[in-house]
């Protein structure tokens, strides 16, 4: 008889060290405790090279400076959409549509405007009006939501296209 049995949860430095030593492989699978350690440690790495990157860098540069440290997590978040049996076009399409949405309000002049001294607020909404813009930003909405929801699940207990489990295992069992 065939039994399955979930392994041991991963503890903080094991996860991390984990997570960190597949950083630029897409394939594969995570498990949860991997992903949200490593999440968690690269909020605040992000936090804090970004806030570095704004201070220290104009505007475009510093924009451009982020975007480079989100690619960090997406091989991470690739890899636990395939422990959830979904593709990793959920957080590419996300992140496409961000730099997308960066790069419209870089480029139309929304930035300058609220960040100038005397901003004006009916000109930066009235570059937010275009159907456009309010189309990618409610893709990048459901994207987003939908690859955190994915995100959230439980492990599929049995191997799928993307690779074995990496939580469960299957034993045999002597009767």
């Amino acid at each position: 008889m065939k039994r399955m049995i979930a392994k041991p949860q991963l503890g903080f430095s094991e996860a991390v060290k984990l997570a960190f030593g597949k950083i630029t492989q897409m394939s594969g699978r995570s498990r949860r405790s991997e992903f949200w350690w490593f999440m968690l440690v690269y909020v605040i790495g992000y936090w804090v090279l970004s806030t570095i990157a704004a201070f220290v860098l104009p505007v475009v540069e510093a924009q451009i400076a982020a975007g480079l440290i989100m690619l960090v997590a997406l091989p991470a978040t690739a890899r636990r959409l395939h422990d959830t049996g979904h593709g990793s076009w959920w957080v590419i399409a996300s992140w496409a549509l961000n730099i997308g949405l960066s790069i419209y309000m870089i480029t139309s002049g929304f930035l300058e405007e609220i960040q100038s001294i005397n901003a004006d607020p009916f000109k930066a909404i009235g570059n937010m009006n275009l159907p456009l813009f309010g189309i990618a930003s409610l893709a990048l909405a459901v994207t987003s939501f939908a690859t955190f929801i994915f995100c959230l699940l439980d492990s599929d207990p049995l191997a799928n296209k993307y690779g074995e489990s990496p939580k469960y295992e299957i034993v045999e069992e002597d009767d």
